[in-house]
């Protein structure tokens, strides 16, 4: 039987995020494509990491992925912008599924707010599954669309899907 867990990261977790957030499966799938040097990635962990509430996945006492859910207010709307990092090489589509899962189980508690994902068009695994985890595709003509891509820098080989917690 596999034994999963969810803990919330830690600030001493700092330079295994770096490492996990720089594996090359990370990177194929990510709109920042290039290894993220340890001073920005410093940088951006005191500055930006306090919007972040990120959660490591373990199965059998193994990371298997971090769910990473950014809180904003933009306008009028409570947004979070969520996403998974693989904690290896490797995966399969059960773990993915089982992460998806766990993250959905924290971001559902977030009542009245919006959930935002985006997915590369090469990610042919994910780009099957978001609708089974309550999601619609966010079309470029929705009032939203703009302010979404434009606040989290989505690159235009991504498709945009949200949620309504209510």
């Amino acid at each position: 039987m596999n034994n999963f867990a969810q803990i919330k990261v830690k600030e001493n977790f700092v330079n295994k995020y770096l490492e996990y957030k720089n594996l090359e499966i990370n990177r194929r799938f990510s709109s920042n494509k290039k290894k993220i040097k340890r001073l920005d990635h410093y940088l951006w962990w005191l500055k930006d990491q306090k919007k972040r509430f990120s959660s490591l996945i373990i199965k059998n006492r193994e990371n298997i992925f971090i769910s990473t859910c950014d809180h904003y207010k933009i306008q009028k709307y409570e947004i979070i912008y969520s996403g998974l990092i693989s904690c290896k090489n490797t995966t399969n589509l059960f773990d993915l599924l089982k992460a998806i899962k766990l993250q959905n189980n924290y971001l559902n508690k977030n009542k009245g707010k919006y959930c935002f994902i985006s997915i590369d068009r090469n990610n042919k695994v994910l780009l099957h599954h978001w609708k089974y985890f309550g999601y619609k595709q966010l079309r470029n003509d929705n009032k939203m669309f703009d302010i979404v891509v434009d606040k989290f820098n989505i690159k235009q080989n991504f498709n945009v899907y949200y949620k309504y917690i209510a």
